[in-house]
């Protein structure tokens, strides 16, 4: 994969201070972040809803990948062409579906495989964590399943367990083309992780309902129960199959753990782990309390308060701060994406969200988001609800009409996107991403007094936004989606305006 090539601004103020930082870490001024660890990709939490405060189901996701990408959100309408429908998985199978796809919120990362993000009309999510296996002997149907399988599920599954099961007989029916990665899957009444294996194997475990799951780039799956299928589904020979391969011994190793028996070994020591560095952190953030670094970690805990959607914000833009693995000792020494430690928000993190999931909200509302269009340390997080009719200006580009056969040209071949993304609020983010890790300390200061102020006064806001929508929704559903759509396109024009206007300052100074 390439790498994205970083060119930096002319920011005279912030010279020196970058000189500083390139010769602390290393690495060459305007060179792309260092080649991350294999699975050292994307972190997820998960949150039951009695665990949060609002009752709702919660999906906190950071999505890393390095590239020249494109974050594109999309809208786009179900449909049913009339006729069953031979959908091209990409390497040589065809699936045949009904031809009736559901509509969906698409946060689409181009020209990856394995990077995008679902919301459906009936409110179920998926997204992804990259998890390698041990497995590497390939059990495909011509050339498996892989981008597709989070858009098939998407498209036909009505609850999360429904997405579970369709994902399950996907994998079992073409066989898994990558090592291995988490799916966490959720709707307004359950979260699950469903931990998929090269080939043909899969298990997933339900979220318990008061409690918060954190997954970084390994398994957490640990003890399966098979005759709980409330709280367990996956492959009938799971164990059996560990077994065969020398996985496991029951002899030897108790009862049966999956993540023991499926993660990739490992001989690199805790602190030099970003998975378990990553895991160790999101632990102690959700519970308050300290963990030993380690791996040896629980499925999910209790969460020492119910948690909110900004208290995920904060998860998603840690970088170990006021630890001992803070390696530029609160940004004195640069930019904290870039330093030994993989860190939770990095320098490959391309996108964040954080997504509540209530069914006690009018359903326009029901699917609420938080979406940050770039690394969410040096931007802000927006307001958006699966309930907008229209998308606003900046936000994305392509049409909303469903066309299988389009919408794989447009995404792996993504000249069109990229000969028009100068309209994106992706691509002004990413501009000022870059002027900010040029010189992070300085910078940061300045987010912190003219940016982020916004997004507080957008999480302040929508309270008072959600009841008096729900108030008019009830009298006039026309003029009610009309304001929801009006919200969500001011909340993106002032961000625009702001990212704009601290672009210009930099490029003045």
């Amino acid at each position: 994969m390439r790498h994205l090539k970083i060119r930096v601004p002319a920011l005279s103020i912030f010279v020196s201070a970058f000189v500083l930082l390139a010769l602390a870490l290393a690495v060459p001024a305007g060179s792309p972040a260092p080649a991350e660890p294999d699975g050292a990709e994307c972190f997820t939490v998960l949150v039951g809803r009695n665990a949060s405060a609002d009752g709702s189901v919660m999906v906190a996701h950071n999505e890393d990948d390095r590239g020249e990408i494109v974050v594109n959100l999309r809208k786009i309408q179900g449909r049913d062409y009339g006729a069953p429908q031979r959908v091209d998985l990409g390497k040589g199978a065809f699936h045949e579906t009904d031809g009736k796809t559901a509509g969906f919120l698409w946060i689409e990362a181009t020209t990856q495989e394995f990077a995008d993000s679902f919301i459906n009309e009936h409110g179920v999510l998926v997204t992804s964590d990259s998890c390698p296996s041990r497995v590497s002997a390939e059990d495909l149907t011509d050339g498996g399943i892989g981008w597709m399988l989070r858009r098939l599920v998407a498209e036909k599954a009505t609850s999360a367990r429904e997405a579970v099961k369709i994902a399950g007989e996907l994998v079992e029916k073409y066989g898994y083309r990558s090592s291995g990665r988490t799916y966490s899957i959720a709707d307004k009444k359950e979260a699950w992780m469903l931990a998929v294996l090269r080939g043909r194997h899969w298990y997933a475990q339900r979220v318990p309902d008061d409690e918060v799951a954190v997954i970084p780039n390994h398994f957490t799956i640990r003890t399966i129960q098979p005759g709980d299928p409330d709280r367990f589904m996956g492959s009938r020979d799971i164990i059996e199959y560990a077994a065969k391969n020398g996985w496991y011994d029951e002899g030897k190793d108790g009862a049966f753990d999956f993540k023991k028996a499926f993660d990739r070994p490992s001989n690199r020591e805790p602190t030099a782990d970003g998975n378990a560095l990553r895991h160790w952190r999101g632990l102690s953030l959700v519970t308050g309390r300290e963990w030993e670094l380690g791996r040896d970690y629980p499925f999910s805990v209790k969460p020492g308060k119910k948690m909110t959607s900004e208290a995920l914000m904060a998860i998603l833009r840690d970088h170990y701060e006021g630890t001992e693995y803070d390696a530029t000792d609160g940004y004195k020494m640069g930019t904290p994406n870039r330093t030994k430690f993989r860190t939770i928000c990095t320098a490959s993190t391309i996108n964040a969200f954080v997504v509540s999931l209530d069914a006690g909200r009018p359903e326009p509302l029901s699917v609420a988001i938080w979406l940050a269009i770039g690394k969410p340390d040096t931007t802000v997080f927006l307001p958006l609800y699966y309930g907008v009719e229209n998308l606003p200006p900046g936000a994305g580009l392509g049409g909303n009409a469903h066309d299988y056969a389009l919408f794989a040209r447009q995404h792996f071949e993504d000249a069109e996107i990229k000969a028009a993304k100068a309209s994106l609020l992706n691509t002004k983010v990413l501009e000022l991403e870059k002027a900010a890790e040029a010189s992070y300390g300085p910078m940061r200061r300045t987010l912190e007094k003219e940016l982020f102020p916004v997004e507080a006064a957008f999480v302040k806001d929508r309270p008072k936004f959600e009841k008096e929508f729900a108030a008019l929704y009830a009298k006039d559903k026309a003029k009610a989606l009309k304001k929801l759509d009006e919200y969500v396109a001011d909340a993106f024009a002032k961000a625009t305006d702001l990212t704009e206007k601290l672009l210009a300052k930099t490029k003045g100074s």
